[in-house]
């Protein structure tokens, strides 16, 4: 699937690796809960959205079958298609203030890396 994706759900530091390790590759987290535990610390991190320069994909991982592409798109910016799908995908419901804040980083974090990846 991707090259470095290991088949278990990725700590934080590995989505960073993952993002710094190849210019054409940008992993993050997909929603806040992707990223802290019902305790309220950094967990493990089972939904995550991966931008390239052509595709953008939401992919979840459970203990059943490792990770799954949920959705994907030909067009990145178009990213939130891909993030509502996840949501629906892992039954969870958000604020649309939560979702609005959700998306304006997504789409902070996506203009970073196209202009990292255009240079």
């Amino acid at each position: 699937m991707i090259s470095g994706l290991l088949d278990r759900p990725l700590a934080a530091s590995e989505t960073l690796r993952l993002s710094h390790e190849r210019d054409d590759l940008l992993v993050i987290p997909a929603t806040p809960d992707s990223l802290v535990g019902g305790d309220g610390t950094l967990g493990e991190i089972r939904n995550v959205l991966v931008f390239t320069a052509n595709v953008v994909a939401s992919l979840a991982y459970t203990d059943a079958d490792g990770w799954t592409v949920v959705a994907k798109t030909v067009d990145p910016p178009e990213f939130e298609v891909v993030l509502d799908s996840l949501i629906e995908f892992r039954g969870d419901s958000l604020a649309d203030e939560d979702r609005d804040e959700i998306i304006e980083t997504i789409a902070e974090a996506y203009e970073t890396f196209t202009d990292r990846a255009l240079q």
